[in-house]
């Protein structure tokens, strides 16, 4: 299930919200040893006071996060701008009120370990899809964002287009800024590719359980 919280309804997901950062403490700080701030089992940024719109995955009940991630305007402050800046050449710029930024994109870890690949691309279809409506309700015409080598070729998998802006070389790995044109051909090709995801995933759990 796809949960959007904005600001007019974060707070009927309190737990949501709670298990969002939690799952975050694990991916960045546990898992990829990201030098981020984790407080009572918690990751969270003065990014999520600036009134941010997160899209969560979590199970059917509304209880158990398996995936998030994070939408701000490029207008105010992002990671782009005070962090990532280097990924970005001096001659571009990127703040516009139709740009928007996505952050903390992650999945549970526990989804990787049981080796159900296909529900980690069913969960970043289905969340991409979400951003895409978010994006074309609000009039977004770009996201863009920093990932790496793999988080390029899901994307490029789920069928998002990107187009890579820069990569800086002091990260040690491939650390790539990509923008992300949003348009309706470009939704209903991510829309294809979850409606073919949803259907393997449920042929999975159904031989599965046989």
């Amino acid at each position: 299930m796809i949960v959007v919280l904005e600001q007019y309804n974060t707070h009927k997901y309190s737990h949501l919200i709670d298990e969002m950062f939690r799952l975050r403490a694990r991916v960045f700080h546990d898992q990829l040893n990201w030098d981020v701030k984790v407080t009572g089992g918690k990751e969270r940024d003065r990014y999520d006071d600036e009134q941010p719109v997160y899209v969560i995955y979590c199970d059917h009940q509304g209880r158990e996060v398996k995936g998030s991630l994070r939408l701000l305007p490029t207008t105010g402050p992002t990671l782009l701008a005070d962090i990532f800046s280097d990924t970005l050449s001096e001659a571009v710029n990127l703040s516009a009120p139709a740009i928007w930024e996505c952050s903390r994109f992650c999945l549970d870890d526990k989804l990787l370990e049981r080796g159900e690949y296909d529900e980690m691309l069913f969960a970043s279809a289905a969340m991409l899809e979400a951003v895409g409506d978010v994006a074309l309700r609000a009039g977004i015409e770009a996201i863009i964002g920093n990932f790496d080598e793999s988080m390029l070729r899901l994307y490029r998998r789920i069928g998002c287009e990107v187009e890579i802006l820069g990569s800086p070389l002091r990260y040690g790995v491939p650390v790539y800024l990509g923008l992300h044109p949003i348009s309706e051909p470009v939704i209903r090709r991510i829309q294809a590719r979850l409606r073919k995801t949803r259907l393997a995933f449920a042929a999975a759990r159904e031989m599965a359980a046989a």
